[in-house]
Formats: structure tokens, sequence, C-alpha cells
């Protein structure tokens, strides 16, 4: 099981914050903390964590801390940005062995709920895809539709119901990943934010593809990748 951290947005660095996932949480790392205190957490190793990073000054400083916390880390360096969380992610995806689970982490939602073992979900319940949530009806999150239990579609900041994306998304394999993300490029026009694609409509792709999408609901979401976004 690999998990890929796509960085590489625009807000990667600010002069008001330095590098976004460094920003500071009662002393620990905003990256730190969120990826720390994932239920399977313990069934990655260092080795596992893929990091799509993006050219801007200092990232040596920024390649250096990923390297020391998660040893044999891998990093991807883009040159500019993407169209996207989806192509961020697309770029991570050549280190990532067919058949093998896949978890996208934006890393800005704290949570310790959720599976534990996701990969005996994938093999005994057959999902396409997990996607934790919790209740809010902000605009500024990613919203899952679910009727009698069954996800039937997501959208990018549009509140469709009371079931936020915790920005986590777990992938059965890099195949059905790569199948959403052919389906999300070809509905661009309806399924993109503001001309950019993001990983929570991939959703609808791996429906589309006839796979069940589970939503286990998240009771101790801490949300604070929106400071960046309050001005």
């Amino acid at each position: 099981m690999k998990c890929i951290v796509p960085l590489a947005g625009p807000d990667l660095w600010t002069n008001e914050y330095g590098f976004r996932p460094c920003v500071d949480l009662n002393g620990t790392p905003l990256i730190e903390a969120a990826l720390g205190r994932r239920a399977w957490a313990d069934r990655l190793s260092g080795a596992d964590y893929i990091f799509v990073v993006r050219e801007v000054d200092k990232l040596d400083d920024l390649r250096g801390y990923l390297q020391r916390t998660w040893p044999r880390c891998q990093i991807v360096t883009l040159s500019n940005l993407t169209g996207g969380a989806l192509f961020s992610a697309l770029a991570a995806m050549a280190l990532v062995a067919p058949d093998e689970p896949v978890i996208i982490d934006l890393a800005d939602i704290l949570f310790s709920d959720g599976p534990d073992d996701p990969e005996a979900l994938f093999s005994t319940q057959g999902y396409g895809a997990i996607v934790p949530v919790f209740t809010s009806t902000e605009s500024c999150y990613s919203y899952l539709e679910i009727v009698e239990g069954v996800v039937t579609r997501a959208r990018e900041k549009d509140v469709i119901s009371d079931h936020a994306s915790a920005g986590v998304y777990m992938f059965r394999n890099m195949q059905v990943f790569l199948r959403a993300a052919v389906h999300n490029i070809d509905e661009r026009v309806s399924i993109s934010h503001r001309g950019v694609l993001f990983i929570c409509p991939m959703v609808n792709g791996v429906i589309a593809d006839g796979h069940a999408v589970a939503a286990p609901h998240i009771d101790d979401c801490q949300p604070v990748g929106k400071i960046f976004h309050q001005k």
C-alpha cells in the first residue's frame, strides 16, 4: 500500500506561512500531525510515502525535512503548477505497483478514526474506493451524496449533502485510480472547479466504472487547512 501526498499546489509556499506542510500546530508540523495520527499509519513505512512537491525557493529545506521524518520516502518534483491535485497524484503513480492499494492524503485535516486496515476492506468487501467523511455544510469542503448507505456522487466545493470529505481518498489499486482519472478528464467541463481537477470528484469515475464506494463517518475531524484560505 502506498500513500501519495500531493503538496504541489499554489500554496505550497506563501510569504505569510512559509511552507504550508510545515506550519506549526502546537509544536508539530501540520503534515506530521496529520499523517502520524491516521488509523492505518502503523501499516506504512517511510518508503511507502510518495510526496509530490513543486520547484520553489528553499525546496531543499522541505525535501530534507520529509526525508528525515519519513526515511526512504520518495519525492516527485514538478517544475510547474499542474491542472489540479488529480494531475499531481498522477505524477506519482509511476511509483505505485499494479494491484497495490493507494491512498491520496491531502494532509490538511486531522483525525485518527477510520479504517485501520484499508487493504482488508478492499479484499473482503470489494470496494473501489473508501472516502472518510465528517459532518459539515461549509462550502470550503468537497461533498459526497450518500443514499441508503451508498455513495452516489461527489462534488468539489458544492454542498450536495452534509457528508464532507475528510481529505483522504483510498483506491483499491492504481487501475481503479487511473480509470477514474480518465473519467474526470473526459468530464472535466462539468466536474472541474474553477478549471481545476481535484481528487474528490474522482469518486464519480469509480462509480461509473461499476465499483461501490464506502464513506465511513469520522467523529474526531479537526480541519486546519482552511486557515490558508480565510483571507
